[in-house]
């Protein structure tokens, strides 16, 4: 990895002069408590970002080490563990030519990361190549038919997205995608809405409970639309509404 990366440097900036402030995505971090068996096993994240996933998971107990290529990500994330006291190991390396032996992995994720890539199957060889023959990988990206795709287009165009290049998927697409790579998805998940009225939807039953005395909206209309809601929010078909989407995979023989 060369110090003068182009990737090295969007992301060193990013991390120095943004300083975004990102919450624990708990979807994310269910799904890995979820699949992962033991507090003994070994736990990767891929681009830890800003740590918050990985803090979290680590707070709980489970050993976990974490990559990225930036020094200023991994700057900020240490200066967290020190003010939270919580121990994880931080690693500085390239993506597409992980530090991991062969088959040494429990548990790899990656949030926000696998979008980035243009030809992502790389990428994903390279992760399956770290896990063990019963390990697991979560990848978590961007959905495709949100405002967020839309805003990230026309930024583009412009030349003004603050990663350079995105791309986005459909739940098919990140399977199909998974597959070639010789993953068979297990789970997948959306989670979070941009678009108000969805937004509004997901959080109606609040609507419903009482503020001095009243309820903002009926109970009466609020509790049908929130089973309704919930029961649609089970289905696959949900997923192509969410901000983002992720698959839980197991290596699986490649038949393409």
């Amino acid at each position: 990895m060369a110090d003068n990366d182009p990737q090295k440097e969007t992301w060193d900036r990013y991390w120095n002069t943004e300083k975004p402030q990102y919450a624990p995505h708990t979807i994310l971090i269910d799904r890995v408590f979820k699949h992962v068996r033991s507090k003994d096993s070994i736990i990767a994240e891929i681009g830890a970002g800003s740590g918050v996933d990985a803090l979290e998971i680590a707070r709980a107990g489970y050993s976990i080490v974490i990559l990225d290529i930036s020094g200023e990500s991994l700057r900020l994330i240490k200066s967290k563990l020190k003010e939270t006291g919580v121990e994880l190991m931080a690693v500085m390396g390239d993506a597409l030519n992980l530090p991991f032996k062969h088959g040494s992995l429990d548990f790899v994720y990656h949030q926000g990361l696998l979008e980035h890539f243009e030809n992502p199957r790389p990428f994903l060889f390279e992760n399956r190549r770290i896990l063990k023959t019963d390990g697991k990988l979560l990848a978590d990206v961007p959905q495709t038919f949100t405002m967020y795709t839309l805003k990230k287009k026309l930024a583009m165009l412009r030349g003004r997205w603050f990663a350079g290049w995105e791309t986005q998927y459909t739940p098919n697409k990140l399977r199909r995608i998974l597959r070639k790579a010789g993953l068979k998805v297990i789970d997948i998940y959306g989670r979070d809405y941009d678009i108000a009225p969805l937004v509004w939807l997901s959080n109606i039953e609040t609507l419903g409970k009482t503020r001095f005395g009243r309820p903002i909206v009926p109970r009466l209309i609020t509790k049908p639309i929130s089973a309704a809601w919930d029961y649609f929010e089970r289905l696959y078909l949900s997923n192509y509404i969410k901000h983002s989407i992720g698959a839980v995979a197991v290596p699986h023989e490649n038949r393409d």
